[in-house]
């Protein structure tokens, strides 16, 4: 008995509809224009350049044609990449506190109880210093 095997991704965010040779339309439309770019230059700069030099310059030009569409890192695109290291380099390097949990604030919050105590103690025992007439002394 022959069983019909389905591929279902492991996530759903995952999933991207294929249009030609196993392409997606990003994919399609970069190479689609990679192809044009390629061609336009060889036929304009063949008149102009040496074919070796030519090379070097299609590539030059097809490559972030190349990175739009076929690059992907951490579920990223190309162009959100490079605006994220942009940002890296351009942007001012302090660190932002984005989120303090909310146990610091309990931490601050038990620490000024308790230097609040240590005073009111501080406070009393200097009352009982005058009292007695002993001079107080910090050590």
């Amino acid at each position: 008995m022959l069983m019909i095997k389905a591929d279902v991704p492991q996530d759903v965010t995952e999933y991207k509809e294929q249009f030609f040779f196993g392409m997606n339309s990003r994919q399609l439309i970069c190479s689609v224009l990679m192809i044009v770019v390629a061609v336009l230059v060889f036929l304009v700069g063949s008149k102009f350049i040496s074919t070796d030099i030519l090379v070097y310059i299609t590539i030059a030009l097809i490559a972030p044609l190349a990175a739009v569409g076929f690059l992907k890192y951490n579920g990223m695109g190309f162009e959100k990449i490079a605006a994220t290291v942009a940002e890296f380099y351009v942007s001012n390097q302090r660190r932002r506190m984005e989120y303090l949990p909310d146990e610091i604030e309990i931490h601050d919050t038990v620490r000024k109880i308790y230097i609040q105590q240590l005073e009111e103690e501080r406070r009393a025992e200097k009352k009982n210093m005058k009292r007695r007439g002993e001079t107080f002394e910090r050590k």
